[in-house]
């Protein structure tokens, strides 16, 4: 399976531009994406150190390589985050839905 991918941007005046020109960057690749291609951005703001972190699905590798973002494990809802853009079921994880789904039959 392919890796997530995060980026620090600063705190959140410093983050305001820089995420603003990621996501025009991803809408733009994102709208001539198949549905359901689980391409997907996330932000997390971490307040205690304020921080804001973008979150790319791997389906938006090639957006995420583009800004230099990092591969990571995927965030989860103790990351506070936030969908900006895009699918918000990139989140699911396929393994444990199909194992749910074999639990249920």
């Amino acid at each position: 399976m392919k890796s997530w991918y995060k980026l620090s941007l600063g705190n959140d005046a410093q983050a305001f531009e820089p995420t603003q020109r990621i996501q025009q960057m991803f809408m733009s690749q994102f709208l001539i994406s198949p549905a359901g291609s689980k391409r997907a951005l996330f932000s997390c703001y971490d307040k205690q150190a304020d921080k804001l972190w973008l979150f790319f699905s791997p389906a938006a590798q090639d957006i995420a390589l583009r800004v230099y973002a990092q591969p990571c494990d995927p965030p989860t809802a103790l990351d506070c985050i936030g969908l900006l853009a895009g699918e918000g079921d990139a989140l699911s994880d396929p393994v444990h839905e199909a194992e749910a789904e074999v639990a249920t039959v």
